[in-house]
């Protein structure tokens, strides 16, 4: 055990090293070049609905679509959308659902690892956050009250593309407003 443990080890301080002597930041990642459109859609945690209670009936589908600028350094900019929906239900038949959505812009910096099977990137984010109320009661009265609650956020974030082949790989991501983010990466 102690010795696959050390090769593992061996391993990886081998490949981090070739990562790192071949990085340069000013210049985008072996798998990206000015000009590629990104497209990322995917599921997520985010803190809107879990912060004002409810059980989650819609997890955050996200869809984000960046473009690589043909200039000297790393960086893509592009926007996004993003859907979920919270409810709760008591006694008496009441219902409630808040549905979020919002639609924004951001810009990543892609950091420069000449590896052509990842794109590790980081960037800040802003955006029209609205909400959508339903409200069903026993006597069958329904109420909807449209982005009653808009406004505007900001957020920051990290994450990596793992590409399976020259287009398609997976996202992961982390950050806020949206805490995590994973899904299909597509790149054209």
């Amino acid at each position: 055990m102690k010795k696959l443990v050390i090769v593992l080890a061996l391993a990886a301080v081998l490949a981090t090293g070739t990562a790192f002597a071949d990085f340069d930041i000013l210049s985008y990642p072996g798998s990206l070049e000015g000009g590629n459109l990104l497209i990322d859609i995917g599921l997520g945690l985010n803190s809107y609905g879990l912060l004002y209670g409810g059980s989650l009936k819609i997890p955050p589908a996200i869809l984000t679509v960046n473009y690589c600028l043909p200039v000297s350094v790393p960086i893509s900019v592009g926007g996004f959308f993003s859907l979920s929906q919270y409810g709760s239900e008591w006694s008496g038949g009441y219902k409630y659902r808040r549905t979020y959505f919002i639609i924004g812009a951001q810009a990543d910096w892609h950091w420069g690892f000449d590896m052509t099977w990842l794109d590790l990137y980081t960037g800040l984010s802003t955006g029209y956050c609205g909400t959508v109320y339903n409200y069903d009661g026993p006597d069958n009265a329904h109420k909807t009250d449209f982005a009653s609650r808009g406004y505007l956020d900001y957020g920051f974030h990290g994450g990596a593309h793992f590409y399976f082949s020259k287009n398609i790989g997976v996202v992961v991501e982390a950050g806020y407003p949206t805490w995590l983010k994973v899904g299909l990466a597509l790149k054209f």
